[in-house]
């Protein structure tokens, strides 16, 4: 082989072995970049993980907006884990999706599909939410007395009120242990007790709770036995709650009749507009709008009387 030949080779050798080197180096590199990603996480600020994009950017704007701090409010009450911008997201993909089941079972044609698929829609979620946010209160409420027994015991054990809640936050389960683990980050942010009690309130619809928070914060400005009124409040929530449970189970007929009765007439009306063409289009005109509205109120009147008797408060 002629030198120069010689000199490519070498060379071809020495491209390779950087070659394979760098490709290490890389590897090693990526490695020790991950774990240290890995240990430096914590640190990280929340706007660290906030995209730039344009989506996000107008995700992060309506969420800040009044409408969107209100729609959070509710979400959070409803115990959601949703943004207020991913909620309009899903709401308004639903009314679509119901504006073309309204086209394509009943027959509705515009705009009378996206009026009907609206109201139903707004009807459904108000009542969903209210499902949600009851199913949340009911939740809380069965461990609220051992809440008070455990905050009771730890003000006698010489905790403070704040090392209490804090306390309940490590040993109670959810939904309570989340709940109070909110309470205690703003507690140690400086956050006052009661305002800290009174966004308690906002979170959970719940009359026990509101009686728990009032208690403590009456017994703090007073200087009275804080320790002793929980344990009093843990027995009253405890027969409270077995005297709902008691009237629940006797007027669950009723509530099952009334939803059964209001349905019936939805489903009646679609089978036959499934069978005759056609079928509501009368319904559309002003004298069908006036029978439609009048039908309606009576389903709501009668909905409204059974609600009354079966909702019996303690």
């Amino acid at each position: 082989m002629t030198p120069q030949e010689w000199t490519l080779v070498v060379l071809l050798f020495a491209a390779v072995g950087c070659g394979v080197l760098g490709l290490l180096e890389a590897l090693a590199t990526r490695k020790f970049l991950k774990q240290l990603n890995k240990q430096i996480k914590p640190l990280y600020r929340e706007d660290a993980y906030v995209s730039h994009s344009l989506f996000d950017k107008l995700a992060a704007k309506f969420n800040k907006s009044e409408y969107g701090k209100e729609i959070e409010v509710t979400l959070k009450a409803s115990n959601l884990r949703l943004t207020p911008f991913q909620w309009i997201l899903i709401y308004v993909t639903t009314w679509l999706v119901l504006s073309y089941l309204a086209l394509l079972l009943l027959g509705v044609t515009f705009p009378y599909q996206f009026l009907l698929a609206y109201l139903v829609l707004k009807l459904s979620v108000k009542k969903w939410f209210e499902s949600r946010q009851s199913k949340l209160a009911q939740a809380v409420n069965q461990q609220l007395p051992e809440v008070c027994r455990l905050m009771g015991s730890s003000i006698r054990a010489g905790l403070s009120i704040q090392q209490s809640i804090e306390m309940v936050a490590k040993e109670m389960k959810k939904p309570v242990g989340d709940l109070y683990q909110v309470m205690a980050s703003e507690l140690k942010m400086g956050t006052a007790l009661q305002v800290v009690l009174e966004r308690m309130n906002e979170r959970v619809n719940s009359k026990d709770v509101h009686l728990m928070n009032h208690t403590i914060i009456i017994q703090q400005r007073t200087g009275g036995q804080l320790s002793q009124a929980l344990d009093h409040l843990a027995k009253t929530l405890e027969e409270r709650e077995r005297i709902n449970q008691e009237l629940k189970n006797n007027t669950t007929e009723a509530r099952y009749i009334a939803l059964t009765l209001s349905l019936m007439p939805v489903f009646i009306i679609m089978i036959f507009n499934m069978v005759f063409q056609g079928f509501l289009m009368p319904l559309f005109t002003l004298p069908g709008l006036i029978l439609l509205a009048v039908v309606l109120l009576l389903i709501g009147a009668g909905l409204l009387l059974i609600r009354n008797v079966a909702n019996i408060k303690v």
